[in-house]
């Protein structure tokens, strides 16, 4: 570890560097630590730590506080202490973040990745510790499933997506900043919903680039009688992998709680009797109106649950059932699976047939709620005249850029090594990761203004890959948000509103990794909670032969959509929200595709709202590249 013994404890400016590198030593453990601090007896043996277990949340969140409380230095001591004693702890990570994120003095500092600093939960460290360096895709056959399809487990050929570790990273760090035990913040329930449906659709859109059919549910109710055909080895120390074809166990003992199947489908079908009665109940028995938002809360179980007694907890239980498919029992003590973890689950295939049974249960409140009528979507006296994208990418020389001119409407796609420092408790390891990567591009919008004013407007971006069937309804689900963004047109005139690919609200900012902490290169705009999509996936890898994929933009009154006149769409604000404040766009999530909109087709969508406009694109992928 880097010597960090010079750093002062000290209050932080707007954006305290000497600070942010001591808390370096809350994650990365001390190689020469002699064990002269003493641990606290009831911290010495930690539990198997899952935040999909209520009990283990509020003791977590307790101790937090606890930390929360404390001088700035006592708690970096502590914390430090913890991560030396147990160097590859999740448990310990969370919550080192959490107990940090409370913390008056460290609320808004630069947190490191985890893929950083617990390495083990993100690659296969026999492999590092071996080598000295690990390169996925030549080990593991991720990179070879991009040229090569893998026949005797198709599902494989989506290993690269599954296991990124920016992926991986996103997801954790949603749910460190959403906790289901403490008061639900704006509209989490809705965001919950919507930021697991975004994974759903930029999941089938790179399935279909594979040849694979869309998610299947797998819940419940939906093929939990049958088998779960998908088999699935995470190569992690911490997880134990599932062979194939494994059934469902009548019920799963998880310490002191027993998850029983049949009472999820019980409380799965009174979800089902509240969406046709369009209310759901309270403990006392009182009606409380549906939204997206309290459903979402309910489905979570987080503090904003309409009623935990009625409709259960039913998300968090069918990630720990899941996870412990091989052992329901613990009689033999195995491992859970990925699914036990917010920072493995997502590699794993069943993860997604899960999530996609969870959002039949969102889906069939979307069917029920008023279709947007025309007068949702226009705007009037704006019109959009056309929208293209650009690569942005500066003319180089072969093969270093797959083409040698501007180029519009087509995206390129590539995989390709990337390196990356870890933080094991051995010590400083190097990574090679085979990684998929885009051409930066830009979003061009021609927006006519014919008002005499300024328009205030937010440009929604979307992306879909293009079926033969294009009837908008059964489509709906596949548009991906790019972007949200907002711009003034000055009335009476008309211009070309251009948005650069990396700036998209999608986007996790760029990561503050060890390095740059311990460089000072910090800033205000790096995210402290390190939430956001990540950069290098923003687009579906398409294919060889091209991808033809409809991008789609709507353009909307932002004084009308806004949440309060100083809301603003900066940062990864799409997926995560904005830091203690109100969500900043009034319109439900996922507008105009939120609900049935009364449209055939795309194209008669664009016809009848004028402030709207699609355009066909083709996604290009090159392959493997050195």
């Amino acid at each position: 570890m880097p010597n960090l013994d010079s750093v002062s404890c000290a209050c932080p400016k707007t954006v305290d560097l000497e600070l942010n590198k001591e808390i370096l030593k809350v994650f990365i453990k001390d190689v020469e630590y002699k064990y002269k601090n003493l641990v606290p007896a009831h911290q010495v043996s930690l539990p198997r730590f899952t935040v999909f277990d209520e009990r283990q949340m509020r003791a977590v969140h307790a101790e937090a506080e606890r930390l929360a409380a404390l001088d700035c230095s006592e708690l970096i001591a502590e914390l430090s202490d913890l991560k030396n004693w147990h160097p590859d702890s999740g448990y310990v990570d969370y919550l080192a973040r959490i107990a940090l994120f409370k913390h008056k003095d460290t609320r808004n500092l630069t947190l490191p990745p985890a893929s950083q600093t617990i390495p083990s939960s993100f690659f296969d460290m026999d492999k590092v510790q071996r080598k000295g360096k690990l390169l996925l895709g030549a080990a593991k056959g991720q990179g070879m499933a991009t040229v090569v399809k893998i026949e005797v487990d198709p599902e494989q050929n989506l290993n690269w997506w599954r296991e990124d570790p920016g992926l991986a990273e996103h997801h954790y760090n949603w749910h460190v900043y959403y906790p289901y035990t403490e008061p639900e913040k704006d509209r989490q329930g809705e965001l919950f919903a919507y930021m697991h449906e975004q994974m759903l659709a930029r999941y089938n859109a790179e399935r279909l680039g594979v040849g694979l059919p869309p998610v299947v549910p797998f819940g419940p109710g939906i093929g939990w009688d049958g088998i779960l055909t998908e088999g699935y080895n995470p190569n992690l120390e911490k997880c134990s992998f599932r062979p194939a074809a494994m059934s469902v166990p009548e019920s799963t003992s998880h310490g002191s709680r027993i998850i029983v199947p049949s009472i999820m489908k019980t409380n799965t079908e009174r979800l089902a009797i509240a969406i046709a009665r369009n209310y759901l109940e309270d403990p006392k028995g009182n009606k409380v109106e549906l939204t997206m938002d309290k459903l979402g809360c309910t489905m979570e179980a987080n503090m904003g649950s309409v009623n935990k007694k009625m409709y259960g907890n039913i998300h968090n239980d069918g990630h720990v059932l899941l996870s412990l498919i091989n052992d329901p029992k613990n009689a033999y003590n195995i491992k859970a699976g990925p699914m036990y973890h917010t920072n493995t689950a997502p590699k794993d295939p069943v993860f997604y047939r899960w999530h996609k049974f969870v959002d039949t249960i969102f889906d069939d409140l979307r069917s029920n709620l008023t279709p947007h009528k025309v007068e949702d979507l226009t705007m009037e006296g704006i019109e959009v005249k056309s929208v293209w994208i650009e690569d942005l990418t500066e003319v180089d020389s072969p093969p270093n850029r797959f083409c040698q001119d501007v180029l519009t409407n087509r995206l390129y796609t590539w995989m390709a090594p990337e390196a990356q420092t870890v933080f094991p408790d051995q010590g400083e390891v190097t990574i090679t990761n085979t990684r998929m990567h885009h051409e930066t591009f830009t979003h061009n919008i021609k927006v006519k203004n014919t008002l005499m004013e300024d328009a205030t407007l937010v440009f929604r971006v979307f992306l879909a890959p293009a079926k033969s069937d294009d009837n908008l309804e059964t489509r709906r689900k596949d548009f991906i948000e790019l972007d949200r963004f907002v711009d003034v047109i000055e009335g009476g005139t008309e211009r070309i509103v251009s948005r650069r690919s990396d700036e998209s609200s999608v986007l996790v900012p760029p990561a503050g990794t060890v390095q740059q902490i311990l460089n000072g290169e910090i800033t205000d705009q790096q995210a402290p909670c390190g939430c956001g999509w990540p950069r290098n996936l923003l687009i579906p890898r398409g294919t060889v032969a091209g991808m033809r994929a409809d991008l789609y933009v709507l353009v909307t009154n932002w004084k009308e959509d806004a949440a309060s006149s100083s809301s603003q769409l900066s940062g990864s604000v799409s997926y995560c929200g904005k830091r203690d404040q109100l969500y900043p766009d009034k319109r439900p999530m996922g507008f105009p595709f939120d609900r049935a909109m009364g449209f055939d087709t795309l194209e008669d969508m664009v016809r009848a709202v004028p402030n709207s406009c699609s355009r066909e694109v083709e996604i290009v992928f090159k392959g493997l590249k050195e």
